[in-house]
């Protein structure tokens, strides 16, 4: 009668560690404290406003407006540093000039503490295609992975990181001339 006791002992033990190696271990590993970098939309670049060739400048002229809509993402560490990854997404809208129903756009990712470096900014270029009788979507894009190196105990939550559209001085001008991004 001792022995079945005893195996159902042994089994329940065996039990509670398939759980816990089911679960990643997570009961064996000392929980992170360190924070995620701080991730900020740049004000003077959230929105874009293109335009068709030519001297024009009206709403008739317009080809593709945007807002960087929000991000969401994860950062996790090791013991060289923290591996940020996340998801842009955007608010876009074809405007009266557009020629077509696709528009491509870039946008960037940049960390300044570390310019003037060039790790420490990144350009990315994406691609949108309307549906018929759509003209504005929100679209987020692929996985964006950042990596920032770090001593083993340094904690990346005192960094910020940067997003907004890559644009044109055209562009930029035309933000600050008409006061986009003051959200």
């Amino acid at each position: 009668m001792i022995a079945p006791f005893a195996s159902r002992r042994v089994l329940s033990a065996l039990a509670v560690l398939a759980v816990l190696a089911a679960s990643g271990c997570s009961a064996f590993q000392k929980p992170e404290k360190r924070g995620c970098p701080e991730v900020r939309i740049d004000a003077a670049t959230a929105d874009l406003t293109r335009f068709r060739a030519g001297p024009g400048r009206d709403v008739t002229d317009i080809t593709l407006t945007g807002e960087v809509a929000g991000f969401e993402g994860t950062c996790s560490y090791d013991k060289t540093g923290v591996t940020v990854e996340m998801f842009l997404s955007f608010a876009l809208e074809l405007g009266p000039a557009a020629s077509g129903r696709a528009a491509d756009f870039e946008y960037f990712v940049a960390l300044p503490s570390f310019f003037p470096s060039p790790a420490a900014k990144k350009t990315y270029t994406a691609s949108v295609v309307f549906p018929d009788n759509v003209n504005r979507v929100r679209f987020r894009d692929e996985k964006v992975v950042i990596r920032l190196p770090l001593k083993e105990d340094e904690n990346a939550a005192g960094e910020q990181v940067y997003a907004g559209f890559q644009l044109t001085r055209d562009e930029l001008r035309y933000n600050q001339e008409h006061n986009t991004g003051a959200r």
